[in-house]
């Protein structure tokens, strides 16, 4: 069952522009989201689609900007490529607390724009169905 949706869409030029600012890279993405962006022949699309898909996930997870630090969401890239999320500290709570299992990304860029999809997905009960909610107010 789904619990959560979020997706971000972000200019590249803007992540240009906070690119040339002291820290941006080191207060937003963890050491092995830079190393990966440095293996990339076009990063600033690599580091605008991994921006975009933090503030996809802090969405689904119904948390904002100010809920969870922006190195408790770390977008790394499976072997074969594809995009995946692991979670700390507080993301990593609160994605428990919703009962979450599993957080599907997408990224995406074009010229001038990146932009990610987050899905928090959670096990069924024997008959398919999960209520979050009715499971917090327990």
């Amino acid at each position: 069952m789904i619990v959560g949706t979020g997706i971000d869409i972000i200019e590249v030029e803007r992540i240009k522009n906070a690119c040339g600012k002291t820290r941006f890279l080191e207060r937003v993405f963890t050491e092995r989201e830079r190393e990966y962006f440095k293996s990339r022949r076009n990063n600033l699309y690599t580091i605008a689609g991994s921006f975009a898909a933090k503030e996809a996930v802090m969405k689904a997870l119904g948390t904002g900007l100010g809920g969870v630090g922006w190195k408790d969401i770390e977008v790394l890239h499976g072997t074969d490529g594809r995009p995946y999320v692991q979670l700390h500290g507080r993301a990593a709570h609160r994605l428990s607390s919703l009962g979450g299992k599993r957080i599907w990304i997408s990224i995406s860029h074009i010229k001038e724009l990146a932009v990610a999809q987050a899905v928090i997905e959670t096990e069924e009960d024997e008959h398919g169905c999960r209520n979050p909610i009715r499971d917090e107010e327990n």
